[in-house]
């Protein structure tokens, strides 16, 4: 490990680390209540149909995809963060951003539940997704950039690589938003393909192994 890594330069992560698993935590715990309490908070309904039920799929639904992208976006902060070795202020207030729009998630999935087929509301949706995507991007620039909050001796094929993947987010969720220009049933089908590209291995796990081996 170079010299630098240990350094005291610049300040410590780890307080960053807990303030975002804390608001991922939350946020998470949200997305349940925001689908049980309406539900066993109303007084029972004995005229209830199985199509009354209908509507409370798409809110299921909604809050599964939205779970599955915050643990995408938690591992993608975890990984930028693995490779980070301090932090300084504009740091921090990037990552405060990207938390920032992480706690809109509830709020625009719950719209996405409820009027899933509306163009407004994935419009919505994407955007949230494309700002939390943007931060995460920006925040593992800023630390990359001349290597000033990593290693120096960190392999560039790693910082390129994690740069791209960071970035497919946005660039599907722009692709989700277009889509509902033409038809807001195959836009809502694209939004599930963004976790899916996420969980699926890539590049960088690769270069991980190889350090494993090494």
């Amino acid at each position: 490990m170079s010299s630098r890594a240990g350094s005291v330069a610049g300040l410590g992560k780890q307080r960053v680390e807990a303030l975002t698993d804390g608001i991922f935590g939350t946020v998470m715990t949200i997305l349940v209540l925001s689908v049980i309490v309406p539900y066993v908070t109303s007084a029972p309904d004995p005229t209830l149909t199985p199509p009354d039920l209908f509507p409370l799929m798409f809110t299921v639904l909604s809050y599964a995809l939205s779970f599955v992208i915050l643990g995408v976006f938690w591992v993608g902060h975890h990984v930028v963060f693995h490779y980070i070795r301090r932090t300084d202020r504009l740091l921090i207030w990037l990552n405060n951003f990207f938390l920032l729009f992480i706690g809109l998630l509830p709020l625009t999935s719950a719209l996405l539940g409820h009027y899933p087929l509306a163009q407004e509301t994935q419009v919505l949706y994407g955007l949230n997704l494309i700002a939390v995507g943007a931060m995460l991007y920006a925040s593992f620039w800023y630390a990359t950039v001349h290597h000033h909050l990593v290693d120096p001796d960190l392999d560039l094929a790693i910082v390129r690589s994690g740069q791209r993947r960071v970035l497919m987010g946005p660039c599907v969720a722009t692709v989700s938003i277009l889509l509902t220009f033409l038809n807001t049933d195959v836009s809502l089908g694209s939004f599930v393909v963004f976790p899916i590209l996420f969980i699926l291995p890539g590049r960088i796990d690769r270069f991980w192994r190889r350090q494993e081996l090494a």
